[in-house]
Parts: structure tokens; sequence; C-alpha cells
């Protein structure tokens, strides 16, 4: 074959940047012990060795397996010329564990245990599809007592980017089936989706979670679907160089060190008896407290008062989430720390250190850019499973050190293309059944861009996978607003670009306004959303007969100073508007633009709106806000209209 074995040996290994090679056959860590295969025709694997070798795969029960009597599946093909290989299953049913063994004419051999056959989906997006369910332990208990699921598993990619191309494999990645040990791990979303989905299909799921916090979109994409995006390019051609790269990571890191460094060398300290302390009420903003845009180390503390029945007993310290950075301490002793904004504090209080009658609470806040806070509307109190202590009401407070904001990190994780070349090309010969998309938070600083870099996405992919119907099912973003501009328009804006997804065929968006926390990125209510993104895939993927669609626009009319709009909410049903109220999420607009809350009702499927002010409305808004929460429009199943905007042009129309 021209190159001695040594040097294909080594060939192959470059190539794929890492892998072993064992016995001359090298296969993906996606075919790894405890894979799920998509069951159906043409499921593919593959892998390298050998230029022009041949090479079988054999799908055959395991030991002891439950389908131990069904007859293996044994395919075959010829490497070329680079040794890379692929095998197209003619038809596999589900079930399992199988045993994937490959083998090739030079004595490669390869042996995947643990194999199930089932349906495989990608569950993709920030940090909402990230979110683990550690993060959500005290919603959803009864999670962590199930017994161990091994018909739901998740492979789970760990944060790799690269710029330079796509590569071959993940450096870090695995398949975990769902146990006691293994589900605080797993992705919420994801697993709920996969138990949703086990309940109806019967069948093993396989989740391939590519997810990763506070990333936009052109992350997700290769290059060839930005290139009418000059400035992605033009960040993306920087970024290919790999000692620039390593200097913006050692500049982040040592401008944060030399900041926090500066803090922690100035700060007067909790026992500085120069500066007096002074009353703040909390949980609330500092800014309330004359401390607007207020940077650096603050120390707030408050005495609280211990029954004799929780003395000495180990307790819990919850105090919502913290902006930015704190750590915390009990009678003098640190309980807990976090180093980020976003995180909730869950500390616990170990045996004896509380004591019977007063007691004191210390936080050494950190905050970064001004906007500090201990969040409202957040649980903040030390429990027991029977007895709860208030920490609401009148705190003290104290400047360690004021100086300028914290400098801004260059997240090179979410630079164009790092994470669609490293964490999703890596698994595009892996056959799947649909994608579960959640993203958009990251990308409100442009949103106008947000609609054609959402659509270019899912037809992008579905051309790099080969499967020209690939189905997203993407989650259209809650209802948020406490870190967002009151009037600003950029979530609204994505939640409609989101809703314009659908227009493409195979696509499905489930509305999510009501299951969002207006004082939370992160809101807890996982469950739901992947009810919803479950629903979804039935309605739309397996063609089951279940709603999955809130009440749908079909028409307008204008009459005078009214306008009225007409719902379909399924053959035979109703619109209904959640809580009873009336048209509150309705605006109406004049020619100049400015909105105003409308009057209204809502009757059987019309909806009527107005407002006395507006002789002749020329724009109409539906649940455009950033967190509404009255007046929200669903159908008899519970589920919500898609936020819209009209311009109200020649008396009626039709959406």
């Amino acid at each position: 074959m021209g190159n001695k074995m040594e040097d294909v040996k080594e060939s192959i290994i470059q190539q794929t940047k890492g892998p072993t090679l064992g016995e001359q056959l090298w296969l993906p860590k996606l075919l790894s012990d405890g894979c799920v295969l998509q069951q159906g025709e043409g499921t593919r694997v593959w892998g390298k060795t050998l230029p022009y070798m041949g090479v079988t795969a054999e799908l055959g029960a395991a030991r002891g397996g439950l389908d131990s009597e069904l007859p293996d599946i044994v395919s075959s093909t010829r490497s070329d010329s680079k040794g890379d290989w692929q095998i197209l299953f003619p038809e596999l049913k589900p079930g399992g564990p199988f045993s994937l063994t490959v083998r090739t004419e030079s004595g490669g051999f390869r042996r995947v245990e643990d194999v199930y056959v089932g349906e495989v989906f990608v569950c993709a997006g920030q940090s909402n599809m990230e979110l683990p369910m550690e993060r959500v332990r005290d919603r959803y208990p009864e999670e962590f007592e199930r017994m161990e699921e091994p018909l739901i598993r998740l492979y789970k990619v760990r944060e790799q980017y690269d710029f330079n191309g796509p590569l071959m494999d993940h450096e870090k990645a695995e398949w975990k089936g769902c146990s006691k040990e293994s589900i605080g791990g797993f992705s919420a979303v994801s697993y709920f989706f996969g138990r949703y989905l086990l309940e109806d299909r019967k069948v093993p799921v396989g989740l391939i979670n590519l997810s990763l916090g506070g990333t936009p979109a052109e992350a997700w994409m290769g290059r060839e679907a930005l290139l009418s995006y000059p400035e992605a390019i033009e960040t993306l051609e920087k970024y290919r160089d790999s000692n620039f790269v390593k200097e913006q990571i050692q500049r982040n890191e040592r401008l944060q060190k030399e900041w926090h460094d500066r803090i922690d060398e100035e700060d007067s300290g909790f026992k500085n008896l120069e500066k007096p302390w002074k009353e703040i009420q909390l949980p609330g903003f500092l800014e309330d407290a004359g401390l607007g845009n207020f940077c650096g180390s603050i120390w707030l503390k408050k005495k609280f008062q211990v029954p004799e029945t929780m003395a000495k007993k180990a307790a819990k310290l919850w105090l919502g989430t913290l902006v930015d950075s704190d750590r915390t301490y009990v009678n003098g002793v640190l309980v807990g720390e976090t180093f980020y904004q976003y995180p909730p504090r869950k500390y616990q209080i170990p045996e004896g250190l509380l004591n019977c009658g007063e007691n004191e609470i210390v936080i050494r806040l950190v905050c970064d850019n001004g906007k500090g806070r201990m969040t409202p509307g957040k649980i903040y109190a030390v429990f027991t499973e029977t007895e709860r202590i208030s920490l609401e009401g009148v705190w003290e407070y104290r400047v360690g050190f004021s100086c300028g904001p914290a400098p801004q990190t260059d997240f090179v994780s979410g630079k164009p293309t790092g994470l669609f070349n490293a964490m999703v090309a890596p698994c595009l010969s892996y056959t799947v059944k649909g994608v579960l998309w959640y993203q958009g938070e990251s990308n409100d600083k442009n949103p106008y861009t947000y609609k054609d870099l959402l659509q270019r996405l899912i037809l992008y992919w579905r051309e790099v996978w080969k499967q020209e119907r690939l189905p997203f099912v993407v989650a259209q973003l809650p209802g948020f607003s406490i870190d967002l501009k009151k009037d600003s328009q950029a979530w609204p804006m994505i939640r409609d670009a989101q809703a314009q997804a659908a227009r493409i065929p195979d696509v499905a968006v489930t509305v999510n306004l009501d299951l969002g926390e207006w004082n939370d990125l992160h809101p807890l209510n996982k469950k739901e959303v992947a009810r919803r993104m479950a629903l979804a895939a039935r309605g739309m993927i397996y063609g089951e007969p279940v709603v999955y669609k809130g009440p749908e626009l079909r028409g307008w009319k204008v009459t005078g100073n009214r306008v009225e709009l007409f719902f379909d909410a399924g053959e035979g049903k109703k619109i209904r508007v959640k809580d009873g109220a009336g048209a509150e999420a309705f605006q109406l607009a004049g020619d100049d633009g400015v909105f105003y809350r409308a009057e209204g009702q809502v009757k059987d499927n019309q909806v009527s709106v107005w407002r006395k002010e507006l002789e002749k409305p020329m724009y109409l808004r539906y649940g455009y806000e950033n967190a509404p929460q009255k007046g929200l429009l669903l159908n008899e199943e519970g589920l919500l209209a898609s936020p819209f905007c009209l311009k109200l042009e020649g008396g009626e129309g039709l959406v």
C-alpha cells in the first residue's frame, strides 16, 4: 500500500487529533460503551483504519440481554484511500443491550458493549439547555430517588472549541445511563425530555448534549454559514491564530486576577472600626441604599435569633442569588462561597455552629459592574425540616473597597465557529432523529440578526448532517426582566425570530413565557419546558394526534379605534386568558409608534382591543415585553399563543 504500518498508524492518530489507534482501528467516542443507535433504516457507524481495508460491523445480542433471540446484523465495506470508512445498517429494531463488533482484514478489532437501539436526539444550546439536574434538585427531589433507568442515556460533550476546521472526535465525552449517581450531572431539559419520550415511545432514548452557557448562535455555526456576516468572519480570522487565543486567555486571567487581588489588598475589612455600619433593607438593590454603580467589596451582616429547638443542629442557609460573588460566614465560620452571580446560594450550616439565642451572618459581596444586589423574590432563610428563620429585613453594611468595574472577559468559547468545529462536527456522522434547540439569550445584544442566524443554523445543520428534513424543536425564550432594560425589545424580538423559524418545514417552536422567572436567567421549571418539547416531537415528528401548539392568530380587522383578532385554538375549542385576566398582554400604537396598554375583551376565539386615546391604531403587539404575566392567551391544553407584532395596514389582514 506504499506506506509502512507505523507510518499509517501515526497518520491516523494525527488526523483524528488525539484518539489512539488500537490494532489499526479507530472508533469515535460516540461509538463507545453505553451508546444508543437510532432505530430504522440507514443507521451509520464509522471510523478509521488502514487505506483500502475491508471492514465488517456486527450488531449482536449481548450475553444475557433481553434480545438474545434476535439475529445478528452484519454489514461490510472497504475504507477509502485515507482509511475512512462508514457502514449503513439496513434496518435496526429497538432494544438492547447489544454488542457492536468491528473487524478489519488486517486484524483490527473493537467491541462496544451495552449498546441500545432506540431514538436519538441532539439537545443543543446555551446555559438553560446545559443546566444540570443538580441545580433543580430541590424542586424535583423525587427524581433523585428513582430506580436506575438504563434506557435513558446521555452523551455529554465537555466544553471544547477549535477555530481551524472541524474535528473528528470529542476530547472529553462519554455515554452514561441514568442512575442515582449520574442524574445530578444530566441536563435537566434533556433528562425530562428523555423521560417523556421513553414513556411515549417505549424504546431506549439517547440524548447527545451539546450545550455551553453564554454562547451565541454564531459559535454553533460553521464558517460557510457565516460568510455574509463580515464581522463574524473577521473575528474568526483573528481566533484562528492559536497564539492570539492563548494571549487572550492569559489576558483574561491576568486582568481578572489583578482586579480581585487589588480588592483583597485594599479591603478595609469586616472589623475596621473607622467605618461605621449603615442600615440597608434586603433583599434588594444596592443602588436603593445610595450605592448606585458601586463596584468593589461590601460587607453585609445581620443578627438573628435561634430557638433552643434549632441550636447546635445542622441547618440549611439559602440566600437566593447574589450579584456578583460572595463569601458567607455564620458566627465567623465560612459556610460557602460562589464566584459569579447566577448559581443559587444554598449553603450548609454544620452541626454545632448555631447557638441558642443570638447568631450572626456576614457576607463579603464583591460587585463587578455596579449592579450589586440580593435578588428580590428569592428565599433568604436559615431552616431545618421543621423550623425556619427569615433573613429578610434590615441588614447592616460597610464598604470594604470601592473601585472601577471589573475588566470585561473575552469569552473565547463564544467566538464564531469554535463550538461547531469541536462539539458539533464530530457528531455529524451519527444518525439522529431530531434536534432540541434552547438558545438565544446571548444574542440579545444584536437581536436584529437572530431571525436570519437561527434559520441559517437550522438549514446548515441539516446540510452538514446530510438529513434534509432533520426536525428541530425550538424552545422560545421564557419571561425574564431583572437584568434587562425596562423598555428593551431585545428579548421580544428574539422570541419573534424563534416563532418565525416555525415557517421552515419540520420546525416546531414551543412557547414558554409563563415558565420564566422575572428575577432569574435560569428558571427552574425545566420539566414543563421538556414536556412541551416532547409534545412537539410527538406531534410533528411522530405524527401523533396530540396538541402541541398554542392558539394561532388567523386574521384581524380594524373598525374605527377597535381591533378584532381571530384565533384558532383547535377544532371545536376556545381560547382563554391565563389566570382569568383581561387583555393586559396587548398594546396599541398610532403613527408615532408610542405603545399604550390596551383595553379589551376575549370571547370565544375572538379578541377585541382598543385604546380610547387612539382614534386610528396603526400597530399592535401581543406579549411583546421582557416578562409579560397578565392577559396571556392559551388553549384548553394550557399551551400559550406566541408573542407577535402587527402593522395594521389596510384595515384587515391574514397571518
